[in-house]
């Protein structure tokens, strides 16, 4: 081979390299697997997992946010952080024990457990949190006495900074990591149920600072897809992973458990299908007027909604009626504020009540 023939052949290698390089870069830029989800008519999962602080990539938080691009409905199934992965035996470990690195070994036992193909994945660690909440200007919180460790916040409608967001998760009565989930539950829906204000903010430039610092394997186009599934017309809810915990300290999911997940959030979340299910109300009277409280359970009960209790607030007096979701069933909520004729809705989430919702009444109810 002459020494042109030499040069000819590095030429054309060099020409292929440089086009496949470009191929590549341009597939890179313009891949968009949330939008190839979409067009299959696809759940879109994504596993959210979350800490204060850096441990190895090891997290404390975990939950599957599914979205569903067919009617814009969002799902949030909360893991605990004991679950097994992994099956029976040896080979078992906690959830919080795996780092990313584990994530296909997360994803096969979702899919085993769940039914649920998760895909995708997000580190966010407390500071990304607070940067969040900042560039979103803040998350107006409904405080009843859940918290009496943050200074500056009294009962009622409160602003919080990314910092205080971050203080309020934590503030939690022995550091249980599930009030923390119900906490977190207060900020997500919160901030779904005023997503029109944050609507105008979302753009890929936010996108891109929002997760500057976070880890995924989410590209900006396909964070950005997914927002704006998120901000069209829809619903929310949420569902800690049904299960139960072993002898051995494994918290685990089975069949009955995976039958009561299809259920209950699959079949609402996919088709948007009711529950056939009791709503439980609490109704407490926030003045001073007496009888308002027994008036709204009659009225409750004629809509065939089940007031287990009934009597006077304990906490101070309220201009406005409002409906107080405990469940993190916002089907439920909503039916409940339309029967009693109620336009705030807030959110303070509670998984030890074996109420829907609480409805506190104020002085706009007597007139």
């Amino acid at each position: 081979m002459n020494r042109n023939t030499i040069k000819n052949v590095g030429i054309a290698l060099a020409c292929i390299i440089g086009l496949l390089s470009v191929l590549y870069v341009y597939r890179i830029t313009t891949r968009n697997a949330v939008q190839v989800l979409a067009q299959n008519r696809k759940l879109i999962n994504v596993l959210v997992m979350g800490s204060n602080v850096f441990h190895d990539n090891k997290h404390r938080f975990f939950a599957v946010v599914s979205v569903n691009p067919e009617n814009s409905r969002m799902g949030v199934t909360l893991l605990p952080p004991s679950l097994r992965i992994g099956g029976s035996g040896k080979k078992s470990v906690r959830l919080d024990e795996i780092d990313i690195d584990g994530f296909s070994k997360i994803s096969r036992a979702l899919e085993s457990d769940l039914k649920l193909n998760v895909p995708f994945w997000i580190e966010i660690y407390a500071p990304d949190v607070e940067r969040m909440v900042d560039l979103l200007e803040g998350v107006d919180l409904f405080v009843l006495n859940q918290v009496q460790k943050i200074d500056g916040v009294s009962p009622g409608l409160n602003y919080f900074d990314g910092a205080k967001a971050v203080q309020y998760i934590n503030a939690v009565e022995g550091n249980s990591v599930y009030r923390k989930y119900d906490r977190i539950q207060d900020i997500i829906l919160t901030l779904y149920y005023n997503r029109e204000r944050y609507k105008p903010l979302v753009d890929v430039k936010l996108i891109s600072h929002l997760l500057g610092k976070v880890r995924t394997n989410m590209l900006d186009q396909e964070l950005l897809s997914l927002s704006k599934f998120v901000f069209d017309e829809g619903d929310i809810q949420c569902i800690r992973a049904p299960g139960k915990m072993e002898d051995d300290g494994y918290y685990v999911i089975d069949e009955a458990g995976t039958r009561f997940y299809e259920k209950e959030f699959l079949s609402q979340l996919v088709l948007g299908a009711p529950q056939d299910q009791t709503i439980r109300v609490r109704v407490l009277n926030g003045t001073s007027i007496p009888g308002l409280a027994k008036k709204m359970r009659n009225a409750l009960n004629r809509e065939g909604i089940n007031v287990i209790e009934f009597g006077t607030s304990p906490y101070p007096f309220m201009d406005h009626t409002v409906v107080i979701n405990q469940s993190g069933d916002t089907n439920a909520v909503r039916k409940i504020a339309e029967f009693a004729g109620v336009s705030r809705v807030h959110h303070i989430i509670d998984s030890s009540q074996l109420s829907d919702a609480l409805i506190i009444i104020g002085k706009d109810y007597a007139k």
